[in-house]
Parts: structure tokens; sequence; C-alpha cells
């Protein structure tokens, strides 16, 4: 059971990079005569591509069509289009890519692993497992409600290593979405099977099954008749009630869809939850500039990406397959950069007049073009929309050879110079690019700012700045502003660099890269290429100029980890002292920490740089003196500054007793005591500790500490015995003589006094023995 909730989790290491398509093997290089089609054109492509204006009349059937346009009878049940064999699993068979779900686990004893409760509502059976309703991060089980007896419900266990999406779930809870599947309720619960604390997310359960189920062996396609009633107008409510509380849902699919009823009659997008945005989407429902990243750096969003996922949803349905299935993913984004995002998918298909035009809508590659709600409305209810001029993009003279591919767009170079960082530099050391930029081209400009790069990284040689994984970065940038920012294989959208990071340490638990990337001021270059700057653009600048600063403090409190807690604040504190507890709230995190007093080792401190930076981030009082004091190289210092972090807290949020923590820190405060000069003081102050320690107060154990009236009265009291014992050396000096050395002064009077005592013993035996010669 602990294998199918596995801590590990993508990253930027497990994007292996794809080699890229050589010539002869399948690749995308295209002819001069075959640049306006998609690479996997057929011998007999539909006349001039442009295949949905020729689009017949609707067909009485359920709208099955071959690729030349001749309407074709339905698929036979267990025989699709599809040239894979009809043994592989349906999502093979149809090219239809589908996101990868845990594959079922054996059952688990009741007995062993009893029922769980969340908020004091839900019991979670883990012995009763829903393989059916996994998500590709979080595993299914029944739920019972104590309230509502026969509720169909279900939970959702998430994966602890991977950052989930709270804020959104705060929504959910206060408010339904029309067209996504209900939540219920969410929190953490201690999850037996994995022994540790994870986040349960409650759902209604969509009695109807997943949507692709109802297709059983046959390719899911839908009559261009039905797509807009079944399908396309309850996605786009969820997109646009989620749009408007400023979400985009990011998980839109087709192999994502729910029946909630039984009659198979209400569709639903399933969540979006359990992972970071756009992480589980299979690269083609991603509009180019965030299929670029990595998953964990797609980012937030908008509804544009929902919307462009919409698209790609209703082309899978409206075909029952994928129509360019054979395309590895590297040739298939090569074919959207270069052909654009409709023209790849529908250039070879026949694509009824209807639907044409929100097609191209919604797989427009530049957002400003693509369709919007108002848009969609329009079309659904039945307005006519003024049709897209897709402007021509700006063809070379020449293609640009590299990595064995010819290249015809800045956005395709910039992508596989990140691909091949040593073969990139010499291509751009070299002059190439920038001759090419200029003379095939035509962008003077673009060529003047990569020389301008270039002689930046020269002038920078031998320093980091002058990295050459620096310049290709800064380079790629400038090929392709609105690609994300790719630097020795972490890729990410500004507005995914927070999931990025957090993906990154929980895997490799350091931020190296990530650290490199905004030393080296990455994100303001790329801020600087974008040609128009938004209000979001420039938060965002904001945002990381600050992010910057905490990073260069080496103190408790700043660093990476600061980082890390301010772009993703429902992150739970990641503190080895917390590793068996979940804390994502600031109110939860003292008790936690008083709770955990028991089970660890007391001589150590209850402080860490994530504890701190935790702390820092969602404490809302001022607590810059405190970590200050905390990051002191003196332990007394640090010590009190701890204890007074505390203190405040226990204080302001009136938690009323921390007898774990006052214990545990009551152990600790020998060098702060030690502070003291009075023999007397310290003696009381340690006499004092156990009794405040068995109060529980933090603010009464760092009064005691830190007394500044008694702190006042010994250091007046030693400055007194400073003087008085001065005085006294004064006087034993005027007494023996100013500038005379005591030691050997004291030293001559013993031998005074020695001889003396010698010759006064020799008196005595000299007369005891003449008086015994007399005798």
């Amino acid at each position: 059971m602990a294998n199918a909730l596995d801590q590990a989790v993508e990253t930027a290491a497990a994007q292996k990079d794809v080699p890229l398509p050589q010539e002869g093997e399948g690749s995308v290089s295209v002819s001069d005569n075959q640049r306006d089609t998609p690479p996997d054109t057929p011998s007999n492509p539909p006349n001039g591509t442009q295949a949905g204006t020729t689009a017949s009349a609707p067909p009485a059937s359920n709208g099955a069509k071959g690729t030349n346009g001749a309407e074709s009878p339905p698929a036979p049940e267990g025989k699709t289009e599809s040239k894979a064999p009809a043994s592989k699993p349906k999502g093979k068979s149809t090219g239809i890519p589908e996101a990868d779900r845990n594959a079922p686990q054996p059952a688990l004893d009741p007995a062993q692993f009893p029922p769980v409760e969340l908020n004091g509502r839900y019991l979670i059976y883990p012995s009763m497992a829903l393989p059916d309703l996994n998500s590709p991060q979080a595993m299914a089980y029944a739920v019972e409600d104590r309230r509502e007896s026969g509720r169909q419900l279900f939970a959702l266990i998430c994966k602890p290593g991977l950052p989930v999406r709270t804020s959104l779930m705060r929504e959910l809870k206060a408010q339904n979405i029309n067209g996504m599947i209900p939540m219920a309720d969410f929190g953490p619960v201690f999850w037996g099977p994995i022994d540790q604390t994870a986040v349960a997310i409650v759902f209604e359960r969509p009695l109807g099954g997943r949507f692709l189920d109802t297709f059983g062996d046959r390719p899911p396609r839908v009559s261009e008749y039905e797509l807009a009633k079944l399908l396309i107008e309850p996605v786009a409510h969820a997109i646009s009630e989620l749009q408007a509380i400023d979400f985009a849902h990011r998980a839109i699919r087709l192999d994502h869809l729910f029946f909630m009823d039984k009659e198979r009659r209400e569709l639903v997008v399933g969540e979006c939850l359990s992972s970071p945005p756009g992480f589980d989407q299979p690269i083609i429902y991603e509009p180019l500039n965030r299929a670029y990243a990595m998953p964990s750096g797609r980012g937030y969003g908008m509804s544009y990406d929902d919307m462009y996922a919409l698209g790609i949803m209703t082309v899978f349905a409206l075909l029952g397959v994928n129509p360019v299935a054979r395309l590895s993913d590297e040739e298939m984004l090569a074919a959207k950069a270069e052909f654009g995002s409709y023209q790849c998918m529908c250039g070879n298909e026949r694509i009824p007049m209807t639907l044409i035009e929100p097609l191209r809508g919604l797989l427009s590659d530049e957002e400003f073009e693509r369709w919007n709600m108002e848009a969609l409305d329009h079309w659904l209810n039945g307005q006519k929309k003024t049709p897209i001029q897709r402007r021509p993009a700006t063809k070379p003279k020449t293609p640009f050879k590299f990595g064995g591919r010819d290249h015809m767009t800045t956005r395709s170079i910039a992508h596989a110079f990140s691909k091949n960082v040593p073969e990139a530099v010499k291509i751009i050391k070299n002059g190439k690019l920038d001759q090419w930029v200029s003379s095939s081209l035509g962008e003077t400009a673009l060529a003047d700012s990569i020389v301008g790069v270039i002689a930046n990284c020269k002038v920078n040689e031998g320093s980091p700045d002058g990295a050459d994984d620096v310049l290709v970065s800064k380079v790629c940038i400038r090929l392709d502003p609105h690609a994300p920012i790719r630097y020795k294989n972490f890729s990410f959208l500004t507005d995914g660099f927070g999931a990025a990071l957090a993906v990154e340490y929980l895997r490799k638990g350091n931020f190296q890269i990530p650290g490199e990337i905004l030393a080296r001021d990455l994100i303001s270059f790329w801020v600087a290429a974008q040609s128009a700057r938004t209000p979001d653009i420039t938060s965002q600048e904001r945002t990381f100029q600050t992010l910057r600063g905490f990073a260069k403090i080496n103190e408790m409190g700043y660093g990476m980890e600061r980082c890390l807690y301010e772009l993703n604040r429902s992150l739970p504190c990641q503190s080895d002292l917390l590793r068996t507890t979940y804390v994502d709230h600031i109110d939860d995190f003292i008790t936690a920490l008083d709770q955990v007093a028991d089970h660890v080792d007391t001589r150590s401190r209850p402080m860490d740089k994530h504890i701190a930076a935790f702390i820092a981030t969602h404490f809302k009082y001022d607590i810059a003196p405190h970590l200050k004091a905390l990051s002191d190289k003196k332990e007394e210092t640090s010590l009190i500054g701890l204890l007074s972090l505390y203190a405040l807290m226990q204080w302001r949020m009136k938690i009323p007793t921390l007898y774990g923590l006052s214990s545990w820190l009551g152990g600790l405060l020998a060098p702060a005591i030690g502070t003291y000069h009075s023999r007397t003081t310290r003696r009381r102050i340690e006499q004092e500790i156990p009794a405040l320690v068995r109060q529980g107060s933090l603010p009464e154990l760092f009064d005691l500490i830190d007394n500044a009236e008694r702190r006042h009265v010994d250091t007046t009291e030693f400055d007194e015995a400073q003087v008085a014992f001065a005085h006294a050396e004064a006087e034993i000096e005027s007494i023996v003589g100013e500038g005379v050395d005591q030691n050997k002064a004291a030293l001559q009077v013993g031998e005074r006094v020695t001889a003396t005592i010698s010759i006064i013993l020799s008196m005595i035996a000299t007369a005891v023995i003449i008086f015994v010669q007399t005798m």
C-alpha cells in the first residue's frame, strides 16, 4: 500500500530529454513545398489542408467521417479507426492521451486499518478503495457521512510529497461550481497505510462513472450536433465560474469527465485539487508556452488555458481519435510551433463547418486571439463571430539547421537550444544565429539583442553570470519571450515558479537550481524581454525582487526557505521536527510543536530554517528583532531570541498553556542563565524555572530569563562589584607600593620570614645542645 502513495513526484529531471527527431526517423522536417501542412500529412491530404472549409452537409448518423471528408458508417463495437491493435487499452488504441492513474491496490484488512475521521463528520475507509475514481496523484476511498446517511461520497488521499491547491479547496468548500465535480470537505488526516499525515478531499460520488467508460471499446466519438450540449456547455460553465473567482481549472481533458447521475445526463469535469495546476495534463492539452515548461512549472494559468484544453478535448470527442497520435511529444510540439495548433490538430481532418470557427478560436496559439467565455457563449447561443484571420508567421528565407532538423521559427529554435546546451553555445558564440536572424528572418533588432547578450556574457566570462547555461537561457528568452524560462532543465512560467520550487525541493532536498535562477536574475531578464508590461507581469517582477532579497540573506527566517513558503502559502512546514504531522496554518503551528515535544530529542532546539521561514511568512506581527537575535552567533543571545519569539507567539495567539514547549525550552536555557553575573541570581532563576514550566507559560519563562529589572540590578551590582574590586586593588597597591611587583615582593617577604624562622630554630637547637652537654 505504501507504494501506491509513493512520495516520488515529478521533477525536472524526470523530464528526460527526448532526442530530437532525426531525418528519416519520422521527424517533422519538411520540404519547402510542405511548409503549410503538419508533418504527418497523408499521401492524399484534403484539398489545400483547409479541410473544414469544404465540409459537406452534416451526417445523419454520429458524424463519423473519413479523412477525405466522405461519410463513413459507425465503427462496429470493438473495432476502431485506430491503427493500433484493438487489444491495447482504449486510450492507446485511439491515441487519445490519458493521465496515468494509480493501479488498483491489494485490499487492506479493515481490522488493521479502521476508518479515519475527517473534521468530525466524515469516515474514510482505507480498506474500501475505489480505483475507478483514482486521480493521478491521489487514490480514492469510500466515505461515510455521519450526519447524512446514504450520501454517496468518495475521498481522495493526496500524495504527501506534492503541493495541493488548498486555496481553491477553501473556495469550493464555500460554493459549488456548476460543471465541476462537487467538493464536500477537505483536511489533513493521519493515513495509516503510509504512516503519515496526508490531505483528504471528499467529493460527491459520480454515479454514472467516467465519460470515456461509456464508450466501452469504441472510439469516444460524439456527434457534432451533441457536442455543444453534452460536452462543451458543462465544461464552459465550470471554466466560467472558476474564472469568476480568479481560478483556472488546468486539468480539463477527455479522460477526466464524469457523469454525476446514473442516467448519464449531467456531465462534469473532475477535480483539479490534488496536484499543482497543469501537473497531470498530457502535454497536448497545454498551450505551447505552458507545454514547453516542466509539469510542475506550468503555472496557475488563466481561463484562456482552460479554453485551449477545451478545444483539444473537443477535437478528440469529434474525431474519436487523436489525429496526431503518430507524433512523439517533441514532434507534436514542433508541428504546433511551425503550423499552429489548429492546423496541426485539424489540418488533415474533416471538420464540420459549424465547428471550424470555435476550434480555430479555442486553439489559437496567441492568447489575445483565443476565444474567451464571451465569444464561446455567443457561439453556443447561435450567434456568429467574425472569423479569426490568422496572421501568417514571418518565414525565413532559409531554414535554420540545428540538432539534425530544419527550424523555421525562433520558437522552435529556442526549444531545441534548451535541449542541447553545449551545441547551442557553439552556434550562438560563432555568430551563426544572429546572422541567420538578421539576414534570413530580417529581424535586425532581435539579432542585435542576441549580440548584446553574447557580449554581456563575455564581459562576465569566468563568473557565474557569464556561464554557458546563463547565455543559452537568455538567448532562448530573446528568441521566444512568451516561452518558459529554461535553465539547466528547470523550465517554468513565472506563475509556476512556486510549485516548481516546491517540487524541486521535495524531490532533491535542496534549492540549488532555483537559487541560481534567482541569483542570476533571469526573471528580470525575462520581464525585460516582454513586449507588453501587463499588471500581472509588473506584480510578478516586484514579487521576485522581494524574493531575491530574501534569498541573499543567510539568516534565520530568510534564504530560499523563505522563498518556498512565500510562494507556496498552503505548503505545510517541512521541518524534520514536524515530519509526522501536517501544519499548513500558523494557528496550528505552535500547538503542533508543543505536542511533538514528548517525542523528540529535547537536547536539540525547537527551531530550524524551515520553522523560522514558515513563521516569518505566516505570522503577521513584526518579528525582525527576534529573527536577528535568533541568528546571533552567541549561543546565549540566540537562545533568548528563540524564547522571546515563541513567548510572543503564545501571547499574541492567546494560547493558554504550552507545557511541552515550556519544558523543552526550559531545559535549554543554561547558557542564557549564565549571562547573569550574580551567582545568587543564577541559582534563584534555576530554582524558579520548574514552577514556570509547570504553568506552561512561555511569556512568564521569558520574563524570568530576561527580566529587564533583574538584568539591570545584576548589571548594576556587577558594576559596583567591579568598582569595589578596583578600589581594593588600589588600596593594596598603595600599601605595597605603586609599581612594585607584588609577586616578587611577596616572594621576598616569604624568603625573609623563612630565613628568620630558620635562624630562630637554629638558635634553639644550639641552646638545647649546649644545655645537654653541660648537664
